[in-house]
Protein backbone atom coordinates (compact mmCIF):
# COMPACT_ATOMS: atom_id res chain seq x y z
CA UNK A 1 0.00 0.00 0.00
CA UNK A 2 1.36 3.65 -1.29
CA UNK A 3 2.51 5.94 2.13
CA UNK A 4 -1.15 8.09 2.07
CA UNK A 5 0.87 11.08 2.53
CA UNK A 6 1.93 10.31 -1.07
CA UNK A 7 -1.97 9.92 -2.25
CA UNK A 8 -3.06 13.15 -1.42
CA UNK A 9 -1.33 16.55 -1.95
CA UNK A 10 -2.60 18.24 1.16
CA UNK A 11 -1.59 15.71 3.44
CA UNK A 12 2.03 16.07 1.30
CA UNK A 13 2.20 19.97 1.93
CA UNK A 14 1.29 19.60 5.59
CA UNK A 15 4.39 16.91 6.11
CA UNK A 16 6.69 19.39 4.71
CA UNK A 17 5.07 22.12 6.17
CA UNK A 18 5.35 20.89 9.36
CA UNK A 19 9.15 19.92 8.84
CA UNK A 20 10.20 23.54 7.41
CA UNK A 21 8.71 24.59 10.98
CA UNK A 22 10.66 21.81 13.05
CA UNK A 23 13.60 23.18 10.62
CA UNK A 24 13.18 27.12 11.40
CA UNK A 25 12.84 25.96 15.17
CA UNK A 26 15.79 23.85 14.84
CA UNK A 27 18.16 26.83 13.74
CA UNK A 28 16.14 29.37 16.13
CA UNK A 29 17.87 27.07 18.82
CA UNK A 30 21.58 26.50 17.17
CA UNK A 31 21.86 30.52 17.04
CA UNK A 32 20.25 31.91 19.98
CA UNK A 33 20.88 29.09 22.25
CA UNK A 34 23.83 27.80 21.33
CA UNK A 35 25.26 31.01 19.60
CA UNK A 36 26.22 28.71 16.13
CA UNK A 37 27.47 30.58 13.04
CA UNK A 38 24.39 31.01 11.29
CA UNK A 39 25.74 29.41 8.07
CA UNK A 40 26.92 26.30 10.08
CA UNK A 41 23.51 26.01 11.92
CA UNK A 42 21.73 26.52 8.53
CA UNK A 43 23.29 23.53 7.63
CA UNK A 44 22.56 21.52 10.46
CA UNK A 45 19.10 22.32 10.58
CA UNK A 46 18.51 21.59 6.25
CA UNK A 47 20.65 18.46 7.04
CA UNK A 48 19.26 16.94 9.88
CA UNK A 49 15.15 17.97 9.12
CA UNK A 50 15.73 17.08 5.63
CA UNK A 51 17.02 13.17 6.75
CA UNK A 52 14.98 12.71 8.90
CA UNK A 53 11.60 13.42 7.33
CA UNK A 54 12.60 11.33 4.45
CA UNK A 55 13.41 8.40 6.47
CA UNK A 56 10.02 9.44 8.23
CA UNK A 57 8.41 8.47 4.84
CA UNK A 58 9.81 5.51 4.26
CA UNK A 59 8.69 4.06 7.99
CA UNK A 60 5.36 3.68 6.70
CA UNK A 61 6.27 0.57 4.69
CA UNK A 62 7.09 -1.12 7.68
CA UNK A 63 4.90 -0.20 10.18
CA UNK A 64 2.20 -1.18 7.86
CA UNK A 65 4.00 -4.46 7.07
CA UNK A 66 4.01 -4.82 11.33
CA UNK A 67 0.17 -3.74 11.58
CA UNK A 68 -0.79 -6.99 9.18
CA UNK A 69 1.11 -9.53 10.51
CA UNK A 70 -1.87 -10.42 13.65
CA UNK A 71 0.85 -10.13 16.42
CA UNK A 72 -0.45 -9.50 20.17
CA UNK A 73 -0.57 -6.05 21.28
CA UNK A 74 2.67 -6.50 23.13
CA UNK A 75 4.40 -7.44 20.33
CA UNK A 76 3.33 -4.99 18.30
CA UNK A 77 4.36 -1.94 20.64
CA UNK A 78 7.81 -3.78 20.79
CA UNK A 79 8.27 -4.01 17.07
CA UNK A 80 7.44 -0.44 16.91
CA UNK A 81 9.57 0.79 19.11
CA UNK A 82 12.92 -1.30 18.03
CA UNK A 83 11.47 0.29 14.25
CA UNK A 84 11.90 3.94 16.12
CA UNK A 85 15.47 3.13 17.72
CA UNK A 86 16.38 1.74 14.71
CA UNK A 87 15.47 4.71 12.94
CA UNK A 88 16.49 6.69 15.05
CA UNK A 89 20.38 5.18 14.99
CA UNK A 90 20.48 5.52 11.07
CA UNK A 91 19.10 8.67 11.27
CA UNK A 92 21.56 9.78 13.51
CA UNK A 93 25.17 7.95 12.38
CA UNK A 94 24.23 9.78 8.88
CA UNK A 95 23.82 12.97 10.30
CA UNK A 96 26.52 12.47 12.63
CA UNK A 97 28.57 11.37 9.33
CA UNK A 98 27.71 14.21 6.95
CA UNK A 99 28.39 17.31 9.82
CA UNK A 100 31.43 16.17 11.46
CA UNK A 101 32.88 15.28 8.19
CA UNK A 102 31.27 19.09 6.69
CA UNK A 103 32.51 20.46 9.89
CA UNK A 104 35.81 18.98 11.12
CA UNK A 105 38.05 22.03 10.68
CA UNK A 106 35.65 23.70 13.22
CA UNK A 107 36.75 22.59 16.65
CA UNK A 108 33.92 24.94 18.40
CA UNK A 109 31.24 22.90 16.52
CA UNK A 110 32.64 19.54 16.98
CA UNK A 111 32.83 20.36 20.67
CA UNK A 112 29.38 21.09 20.24
CA UNK A 113 28.35 18.20 18.14
CA UNK A 114 29.50 15.58 20.75
CA UNK A 115 27.97 17.56 23.68
CA UNK A 116 24.73 17.57 21.91
CA UNK A 117 24.64 13.86 21.44
CA UNK A 118 22.36 12.45 24.12
CA UNK A 119 19.86 15.27 23.20
CA UNK A 120 19.91 14.66 19.76
CA UNK A 121 19.06 11.42 20.24
CA UNK A 122 16.58 11.76 22.36
CA UNK A 123 14.58 13.72 20.05
CA UNK A 124 15.14 12.03 16.81
CA UNK A 125 13.58 8.87 18.84
CA UNK A 126 10.63 11.59 20.00
CA UNK A 127 10.21 12.21 16.21
CA UNK A 128 10.27 9.14 14.77
CA UNK A 129 7.86 7.65 17.61
CA UNK A 130 5.62 10.20 16.75
CA UNK A 131 5.58 9.28 13.51
CA UNK A 132 5.11 5.84 13.88
CA UNK A 133 2.48 6.43 15.94
CA UNK A 134 0.81 8.22 13.13
CA UNK A 135 1.25 6.02 10.91
CA UNK A 136 -0.73 3.61 13.18
CA UNK A 137 -3.68 5.96 13.64
CA UNK A 138 -4.19 6.03 9.39
CA UNK A 139 -4.31 2.70 9.69
CA UNK A 140 -6.45 2.16 12.56
CA UNK A 141 -8.86 5.20 11.21
CA UNK A 142 -8.89 3.56 7.63
CA UNK A 143 -10.06 -0.21 8.61
CA UNK A 144 -12.54 1.82 10.88
CA UNK A 145 -13.70 3.37 8.15
CA UNK A 146 -13.60 0.37 5.83
CA UNK A 147 -15.47 -1.54 8.47
CA UNK A 148 -18.40 1.07 8.48
CA UNK A 149 -19.01 1.16 4.86
CA UNK A 150 -18.60 -2.89 5.05
CA UNK A 151 -20.98 -2.86 7.75
CA UNK A 152 -23.57 -0.31 5.67
CA UNK A 153 -23.03 -2.00 2.86
CA UNK A 154 -23.35 -5.87 4.67
CA UNK A 155 -26.41 -4.44 5.92
CA UNK A 156 -28.00 -3.40 2.63
CA UNK A 157 -26.84 -6.90 0.91
CA UNK A 158 -28.81 -8.75 4.45
CA UNK A 159 -31.95 -7.01 3.38
CA UNK A 160 -31.48 -7.91 -0.47
CA UNK A 161 -30.54 -11.39 0.16
CA UNK A 162 -33.38 -11.64 3.00
CA UNK A 163 -36.06 -10.67 0.21
CA UNK A 164 -34.82 -13.44 -2.43
CA UNK A 165 -34.54 -15.78 0.20
CA UNK A 166 -38.02 -15.08 0.69
CA UNK A 167 -39.14 -14.85 -2.78
CA UNK A 168 -38.29 -18.01 -3.51
CA UNK A 169 -39.14 -19.51 -0.35
CA UNK A 170 -42.30 -18.41 0.16
CA UNK A 171 -43.12 -18.46 -3.35
CA UNK A 172 -47.10 -18.91 -4.36
CA UNK A 173 -45.95 -22.31 -6.08
CA UNK A 174 -44.32 -23.82 -2.97
CA UNK A 175 -47.16 -22.74 -0.61
CA UNK A 176 -49.62 -23.92 -3.26
CA UNK A 177 -47.94 -27.37 -3.73
CA UNK A 178 -47.44 -27.69 0.45
CA UNK A 179 -51.36 -26.48 1.10
CA UNK A 180 -52.22 -29.35 -1.64
CA UNK A 181 -50.44 -32.33 0.06
CA UNK A 182 -51.86 -31.05 3.08
CA UNK A 183 -55.27 -31.09 1.61
CA UNK A 184 -54.68 -34.45 0.66
CA UNK A 185 -53.49 -35.52 3.73
CA UNK A 186 -56.50 -34.04 5.50
CA UNK A 187 -58.76 -37.03 3.84
CA UNK A 188 -56.48 -39.80 3.92
CA UNK A 189 -54.33 -39.01 7.44
CA UNK A 190 -56.01 -36.31 9.18
CA UNK A 191 -53.17 -36.63 11.90
CA UNK A 192 -50.35 -35.99 9.65
CA UNK A 193 -52.15 -33.31 7.80
CA UNK A 194 -51.85 -31.54 11.50
CA UNK A 195 -48.46 -32.15 11.92
CA UNK A 196 -47.64 -30.84 8.34
CA UNK A 197 -49.49 -27.72 9.41
CA UNK A 198 -47.82 -27.51 12.43
CA UNK A 199 -44.13 -28.37 10.35
CA UNK A 200 -45.13 -25.32 7.91
CA UNK A 201 -45.89 -22.84 10.33
CA UNK A 202 -42.48 -23.22 11.71
CA UNK A 203 -40.87 -23.37 8.89
CA UNK A 204 -42.39 -19.57 8.10
CA UNK A 205 -41.76 -18.55 11.38
CA UNK A 206 -37.67 -18.95 11.11
CA UNK A 207 -37.51 -17.98 7.88
CA UNK A 208 -39.53 -14.50 8.72
CA UNK A 209 -37.61 -14.20 11.67
CA UNK A 210 -35.09 -11.66 12.18
CA UNK A 211 -31.46 -12.44 13.57
CA UNK A 212 -29.43 -8.95 14.27
CA UNK A 213 -25.94 -10.32 14.10
CA UNK A 214 -27.20 -12.72 10.93
CA UNK A 215 -25.44 -15.76 12.59
CA UNK A 216 -27.17 -19.02 13.95
CA UNK A 217 -26.09 -22.28 15.19
CA UNK A 218 -25.75 -25.00 12.78
CA UNK A 219 -28.35 -27.15 14.52
CA UNK A 220 -31.20 -24.18 13.92
CA UNK A 221 -30.79 -24.65 10.07
CA UNK A 222 -30.54 -27.88 9.78
CA UNK A 223 -33.69 -28.35 12.11
CA UNK A 224 -35.35 -25.75 9.38
CA UNK A 225 -34.23 -27.54 6.56
CA UNK A 226 -35.78 -30.19 8.31
CA UNK A 227 -39.01 -28.59 8.17
CA UNK A 228 -38.68 -27.87 4.69
CA UNK A 229 -37.65 -31.49 3.60
CA UNK A 230 -40.58 -32.82 5.55
CA UNK A 231 -42.53 -30.83 3.60
CA UNK A 232 -41.39 -31.52 -0.23
CA UNK A 233 -41.14 -35.07 0.95
CA UNK A 234 -44.79 -34.82 0.70
CA UNK A 235 -45.05 -34.18 -2.85
CA UNK A 236 -41.92 -36.05 -3.82
CA UNK A 237 -42.15 -39.63 -1.78
CA UNK A 238 -39.58 -42.20 -2.38
CA UNK A 239 -38.06 -40.30 -5.28
CA UNK A 240 -36.31 -37.91 -2.62
CA UNK A 241 -33.34 -39.10 -0.47
CA UNK A 242 -31.56 -37.28 2.07
CA UNK A 243 -28.46 -38.37 3.54
CA UNK A 244 -27.25 -36.33 6.42
CA UNK A 245 -23.54 -37.15 7.73
CA UNK A 246 -23.06 -34.35 10.13
CA UNK A 247 -20.30 -34.21 13.37
CA UNK A 248 -21.95 -33.88 16.59
CA UNK A 249 -19.52 -31.24 17.92
CA UNK A 250 -20.93 -29.08 14.69
CA UNK A 251 -24.27 -28.95 15.81
CA UNK A 252 -22.97 -25.53 18.52
CA UNK A 253 -21.18 -24.07 15.38
CA UNK A 254 -21.97 -20.55 14.14
CA UNK A 255 -23.19 -19.79 10.53
CA UNK A 256 -25.13 -17.20 8.60
CA UNK A 257 -28.90 -17.23 9.34
CA UNK A 258 -30.54 -18.87 6.69
CA UNK A 259 -28.33 -19.62 4.42
CA UNK A 260 -28.57 -23.25 4.22
CA UNK A 261 -32.38 -23.70 3.21
CA UNK A 262 -31.58 -22.42 -0.01
CA UNK A 263 -28.68 -24.04 -0.73
CA UNK A 264 -31.02 -27.19 -0.14
CA UNK A 265 -33.93 -25.99 -1.97
CA UNK A 266 -31.25 -25.80 -4.85
CA UNK A 267 -30.44 -29.21 -4.74
CA UNK A 268 -34.65 -30.10 -5.01
CA UNK A 269 -34.66 -28.13 -7.94
CA UNK A 270 -32.44 -29.44 -10.19
CA UNK A 271 -32.00 -32.77 -8.82
CA UNK A 272 -35.34 -33.59 -7.91
CA UNK A 273 -37.66 -31.70 -10.28
CA UNK A 274 -35.69 -32.42 -13.28
CA UNK A 275 -34.84 -35.83 -12.89
CA UNK A 276 -37.91 -38.64 -13.21
CA UNK A 277 -35.23 -41.01 -11.50
CA UNK A 278 -34.74 -40.84 -7.69
CA UNK A 279 -32.48 -38.38 -6.20
CA UNK A 280 -30.23 -37.93 -3.25
CA UNK A 281 -29.42 -34.70 -1.05
CA UNK A 282 -26.18 -35.44 0.56
CA UNK A 283 -25.24 -32.83 3.28
CA UNK A 284 -21.72 -33.36 4.85
CA UNK A 285 -20.53 -31.63 8.17
CA UNK A 286 -17.08 -31.55 9.69
CA UNK A 287 -15.70 -28.96 11.55
CA UNK A 288 -12.68 -27.92 13.60
CA UNK A 289 -11.58 -25.30 16.03
CA UNK A 290 -11.21 -22.57 13.74
CA UNK A 291 -13.97 -23.41 10.79
CA UNK A 292 -17.29 -25.28 10.20
CA UNK A 293 -17.22 -26.78 6.83
CA UNK A 294 -20.76 -27.95 4.66
CA UNK A 295 -21.02 -30.11 2.03
CA UNK A 296 -23.76 -30.23 -0.26
CA UNK A 297 -24.50 -32.69 -2.97
CA UNK A 298 -26.93 -33.60 -5.37
CA UNK A 299 -27.47 -35.71 -8.46
CA UNK A 300 -29.01 -34.51 -11.63
CA UNK A 301 -29.73 -35.61 -15.37
CA UNK A 302 -27.07 -34.31 -17.21
CA UNK A 303 -29.35 -34.82 -20.41
CA UNK A 304 -32.05 -32.46 -19.72
CA UNK A 305 -31.22 -28.56 -19.78
CA UNK A 306 -31.47 -26.37 -17.02
CA UNK A 307 -33.22 -23.25 -16.97
CA UNK A 308 -30.04 -20.92 -16.29
CA UNK A 309 -32.25 -18.52 -13.77
CA UNK A 310 -31.31 -16.20 -11.30
CA UNK A 311 -31.66 -19.15 -8.53
CA UNK A 312 -30.71 -18.91 -5.20
CA UNK A 313 -28.50 -16.45 -6.08
CA UNK A 314 -24.80 -18.33 -5.46
CA UNK A 315 -22.48 -15.26 -6.06
CA UNK A 316 -24.59 -12.76 -3.93
CA UNK A 317 -24.25 -15.58 -1.08
CA UNK A 318 -20.56 -15.41 -1.95
CA UNK A 319 -20.58 -11.51 -1.66
CA UNK A 320 -22.00 -11.80 1.84
CA UNK A 321 -20.04 -14.02 3.40
CA UNK A 322 -16.86 -12.36 2.30
CA UNK A 323 -18.20 -9.19 4.21
CA UNK A 324 -18.95 -11.37 6.72
CA UNK A 325 -16.11 -12.83 7.86
CA UNK A 326 -14.05 -10.73 5.00
CA UNK A 327 -12.08 -13.64 3.50
CA UNK A 328 -12.53 -14.92 -0.66
CA UNK A 329 -13.07 -18.85 -1.66
CA UNK A 330 -15.48 -19.46 1.28
CA UNK A 331 -17.83 -21.16 -1.24
CA UNK A 332 -16.61 -23.08 -3.76
CA UNK A 333 -18.53 -25.12 -6.48
CA UNK A 334 -18.26 -28.48 -8.16
CA UNK A 335 -20.11 -29.79 -11.04
CA UNK A 336 -18.70 -33.11 -12.89
CA UNK A 337 -20.41 -36.40 -14.34
CA UNK A 338 -24.16 -35.16 -13.01
CA UNK A 339 -22.81 -34.42 -9.39
CA UNK A 340 -23.58 -31.33 -8.18
CA UNK A 341 -21.25 -29.82 -5.23
CA UNK A 342 -21.20 -26.99 -3.06
CA UNK A 343 -18.49 -26.30 -0.10
CA UNK A 344 -19.05 -24.02 1.80
CA UNK A 345 -16.54 -22.69 4.77
CA UNK A 346 -17.75 -20.64 8.13
CA UNK A 347 -14.27 -19.50 10.17
CA UNK A 348 -15.40 -20.04 14.07
CA UNK A 349 -12.64 -17.51 15.50
CA UNK A 350 -13.58 -14.15 13.44
CA UNK A 351 -17.42 -14.08 14.15
CA UNK A 352 -18.51 -16.29 17.97
CA UNK A 353 -22.11 -17.06 18.55
CA UNK A 354 -23.43 -15.52 21.84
Amino acid sequence: MINPLFGKRNYYILYTGIWIIVAGVHLFVLTYEHVIDLEIAITESIVANFIIAFLGLSLWYPVFYLHYKHTNVFVSILQLMILSVVANIIWFAITFLILGTTFSHNEAYNHYLFQSIPWKLAMGLLYYFLIVLFYNFIIYYQNFKDKVESESELKALIKESELKSLKSQINPHFLFNSLNSISSLTIISPEKARDMIIKLSEFLRYSLSSNERNLTSLEKEVNNVNRYLDIEKVRFGNRLNIVKNIDEECYTKSLPWLILQPLIENSIKYGVYENIDNSTIELNARCTQDALKLEIINNYDEELIINKGEGIGLQNIRRRLKLIYNKENLIQIFNNQGIFKIVLTFPQNELNLK
